[in-house]
């Protein structure tokens, strides 16, 4: 999901560098666009539900990077959705 996270953030927002290897590979994710985010909402939903029952028995020196790993990947899903909302909203 931090991969995904990092190829969007590629094809959003620094798509000068290596131009033709981000258009490859993001139209490849085109194409399965809506079942890989169907993918990783339960994927997420998934973090962040273990990440609630077992916060107590997480070890102290990696609960912060635990937290912090599901934070990007909520944030980084939900900058994403609303990004291709509005997207989608205004092609059509």
């Amino acid at each position: 999901m931090l991969g995904l996270n990092v190829v969007f953030i590629w094809a959003e927002f620094i798509p000068f560098f290596a131009t033709d290897f981000i258009s490859w590979f993001d139209a490849g994710l085109d194409s399965i666009r809506v079942p890989l985010t169907i993918v990783e909402f339960i994927a997420i939903g998934t973090l962040f539900v273990d990440l609630v029952v077992r916060y107590d028995s997480i070890k102290l020196k990696f609960r912060i990077f635990h937290v912090a790993s599901v934070v990007i990947c909520v944030c980084g899903f939900l900058f994403k959705a609303f990004i291709y909302f509005l997207h989608s909203a205004y092609l059509s």
